[in-house]
């Protein structure tokens, strides 16, 4: 749980202590005894709009990077080319509104030998092997990134 408000701290303050002590017996003025508040109750707004700039720039920050790091995860996700997470991939760029660079690729070679072709597909078999690992860790980095924008974005309303 956060903290209260510094202006919910001030209205606890005012109605708490301000009507004791123009109830008790003092012959002090009303006017003094607000005096004496309103240093204390000015401190308290100072602080408030204070801490709330640097929440909203916090905010704003972390925003930002989170956005950031789903976005490079997507795109090194992209680059696996694994048909499971097309569609996630493509979902989360138009969410983004901002697509992956892409880089320029080398026509492959057409004409392979059954013995080299055969050593490449098993490579392939492994190679995806990998591929599904490195994006299940990549989908859970996404995932806790998602559940921090949704954090942010409750705390913040």
């Amino acid at each position: 749980m956060s903290n209260p408000s510094p202006l919910f701290c001030i209205s606890l303050f005012a109605l708490l202590l301000l009507p004791l002590s123009l109830s008790c017996d003092s012959i002090r003025p009303p006017e003094e005894v607000r005096n004496d508040y309103r240093g204390i109750v000015q401190i308290e707004l100072d602080n408030a709009v204070r801490h709330q700039f640097l929440r909203s720039k916090l905010y704003r920050w972390v925003m930002t990077n989170v956005v950031r790091t789903l976005h490079f995860l997507t795109c090194k996700m992209k680059k696996l080319r694994l048909s499971h997470t097309d569609g996630l991939v493509g979902s989360v760029i138009n969410s983004i509104h901002c697509s992956c660079l892409e880089k320029s690729m080398k026509e492959p070679n057409t004409k392979l030998k059954t013995a080299t072709r055969q050593r490449r597909n098993e490579q392939r078999k492994s190679k995806e092997t990998r591929n599904l690992c490195k994006a299940k860790a990549i989908l859970s980095i996404m995932t806790e990134c998602y559940e921090m924008l949704n954090t942010l974005l409750l705390m913040n309303t």
